[in-house]
């Protein structure tokens, strides 16, 4: 029965004739892509999370330029995901969505809001700077959003998430109101997916660097335009707390330091002193900054900044040990390609053996690693290596990953990147 009234139509009956018409648009935005079929059974690895399918997981695929948005079914011809297709790749479909639905503004609204809700509930209190989209492990493949206080850093690295920039930027202005929205899409990993690195663009609002952000009440700095990664290493969050829990009265000694935020934490966690080491004057001019920014002198005596390739720093430092308590060492990724993989272990090694030869039994060592072709365990048996090397008894206090905001799912773990441990010298070996 359809009630009627003098405007016409019922509101129930303008409600299923929108409903129709919504399923009838959808199936038609389905039926119109191009198809993959999966060989039988690889549909499991999809279900339990993983973003990935890989060539030889594929019963038939489309002819089709890289990027295409196809449909993926299994080997019975049940629907499976939507995806971006890139035939010149071995990951041949990376997953957008398990479910029929169009992608489209709503979408990118949809998902990035419901990231932002979910990871701001994990983070300390007082933190503005996090990372609100981690790419494949959020369903949002090749699409990177880190926020900083009131600006927004976004990074695309594949073919299939080019295609929706003008969505992704809407999106972004749409749920933040940002004072500003940066693309750091200046990547070298781009040409893989044949796509060229571009020029850092600001695409809505205005922006003066540094931008100042807190984590857990610290105030902190990025560089949007001209930083590292999107302006700031958000992943060594837990790191630096943990650097300010043991820092008290030590000889603290910051290798890569870069522009000092794990400083600044042994500081606050009242060092005696904090040498920062770079290669980069320019980002070691901004340690003073941050240390003024939080309420502490500036002493070049008790923070001095050394502008020094860190191996041939190591290198005169090892031949007197004994003058740092503490040790950070987070050097950048030595290598991104499997085929790099023997050459970075060896550079592992030696900068973990020079490091654990500056200390004495009692320092606290603590090392990073974030290239991804690195497990944990493989990191471990380096850092076992390096400490006989240098006849030092390492016993390990913590290990740590990549925080929740740059997301490590189960049915994913090639998404995990970062390894940290901090570790204890129990004993010195006699030389």
């Amino acid at each position: 029965m359809v009630f009627t009234t003098a405007g016409g139509l019922s509101s129930y009956t303008r409600d299923v004739s929108y409903c129709i018409l919504l399923f009838m648009m959808e199936y038609d935005y389905l039926e119109n892509l191009p198809e993959v079929i999966l060989k039988p059974k690889k549909e499991d690895p999809l279900r339990g999370g993983h973003p990935w399918i890989f060539s030889k997981a594929l019963a038939s695929s489309p002819s089709c330029k890289p990027g295409t948005l196809v449909k993926v079914k299994d080997s019975q011809g049940r629907f499976v995901g939507l995806g971006s297709f890139h035939p010149g790749n071995s990951i041949r479909v990376r997953i957008f969505t398990r479910v029929p639905e169009p992608i489209d503004l709503s979408f990118f609204t949809r998902k990035i809001e419901e990231l932002y809700n979910t990871k701001r509930n994990f983070l300390p209190p007082d933190t503005s700077g996090f990372r609100i989209v981690h790419g494949d492990a959020d369903s949002l493949p090749g699409l990177v959003v880190d926020i900083y206080d009131r600006t927004l850093v976004f990074q695309i690295t594949t073919a299939g998430m080019e295609i929706y920039r003008p969505l992704i930027l809407k999106a972004l202005v749409n749920l933040f109101n940002p004072e500003a929205v940066v693309e750091r899409s200046d990547l070298e990993s781009r040409k893989e997916e044949g796509l060229q690195p571009l020029p850092v663009k600001v695409h809505y609002g205005i922006i003066a660097t540094p931008v100042i952000f807190r984590e857990a009440g610290v105030s902190l700095l990025a560089d949007p335009l001209g930083g590292q990664k999107t302006g700031f290493f958000l992943d060594q969050r837990e790191l630096r707390e943990i650097i300010r829990e043991y820092s008290k009265d030590k000889q603290v000694l910051n290798l890569f330091s870069y522009t000092g935020a794990f400083s600044v934490a042994a500081a606050l966690g009242g060092a005696l002193k904090v040498t920062s080491v770079d290669t980069s004057q320019t980002a070691l001019s901004w340690i003073d900054k941050l240390l003024t920014q939080n309420g502490i002198t500036a002493s070049e005596e008790k923070y001095p900044k050394i502008c020094s390739d860190v191996f041939s720093f190591l290198s005169q430092e090892s031949k007197d040990p004994g003058k740092y308590d503490l040790i950070i060492c987070d050097p950048p990724a030595f290598a991104k390609k499997v085929a790099h993989k023997e050459e970075a272990s060896k550079a592992y090694i030696r900068l973990n053996r020079l490091a654990l030869s500056t200390l004495k039994r009692g320092a606290i060592f603590i090392t990073s690693s974030c290239s991804g072709i690195f497990t944990s365990q493989d990191f471990q048996d380096l850092i076992r290596i390096a400490a006989g090397q240098s006849k030092r008894e390492l016993v390990l206090l913590k290990s740590l990953v990549q925080p929740f905001d740059h997301t490590v799912s189960f049915g994913f773990p090639e998404g995990g990147y970062l390894k940290t441990f901090v570790g204890y010298v129990r004993g010195v070996l006699p030389e």
